[in-house]
């Protein structure tokens, strides 16, 4: 595990063709440039036990990588002194667990023997997430796929090209997860490969 300043990893992530998305210039929503479609998400199970494997199961399904970078949508993790809440203290134990240092601006790049690690930081973003601050982003070395827990409970997957989402897709089909028929709720819009909805 290291920790990686903003303007190393920024700089880093731009060198793969990675930044934020110019349609939302606040949004701080990271991604593969210039923007396009080639994306799917799956909403997570309604059972919380399951979750870890539903996330293992999208890392096993990126193309093969030995480094990967987690970076918090607003760029700075939290800070435990700033926690209250009951879910804000686990999260923050779950984080200090996984070596996440109290509130440090920039991400933390894990090795692929650190698994376990990266998954214990997804699962408390998936667990305790309420807010866009809560969204996380998990970039491997390559850049050619991008992960986000979204608040929405929803998990995204970025790829470069179509036949790429595809792969995945069926890699995820054949994990137990298909993709939702429906989005999970009022905010999202409706993306262009679920099927028409009921009039």
């Amino acid at each position: 595990m290291e920790a990686v300043t903003s303007e190393a990893f920024m700089t880093w992530a731009g060198g793969l063709g990675l930044g934020f998305d110019p349609r939302y210039p606040d949004g701080n929503c990271l991604g593969l440039l210039p923007p396009h479609e080639s994306a799917r998400f799956w909403v997570l199970p309604v059972d919380p036990h399951t979750w870890p494997h539903l996330a293992d199961s999208v890392l096993a399904g990126l193309d093969r990588w030995e480094t990967g970078h987690l970076w918090p949508r607003p760029g700075r993790w939290p800070t435990a002194a700033a926690s209250s809440s009951p879910n804000e203290l686990i999260r923050d134990v779950v984080l200090r667990g996984a070596g996440v240092p109290n509130g440090w601006v920039g991400a933390i790049r894990y090795a692929r023997h650190e698994r376990a690690a990266v998954l214990a930081v997804m699962f408390a973003y998936l667990a305790f997430g309420w807010c866009s601050d809560d969204d996380l982003y998990l970039i491997p070395d390559h850049g050619r796929q991008v992960v986000q827990t979204d608040h929405h409970d929803v998990m995204h997957v970025e790829c470069v090209n179509e036949s790429r989402v595809s792969a995945l897709v069926g890699h995820m089909q054949d994990a137990g997860y298909p993709l939702p028929a429906e989005p999970p709720d009022a905010t999202f819009r409706w993306p262009h490969w679920m099927p028409p909805r009921h009039a």
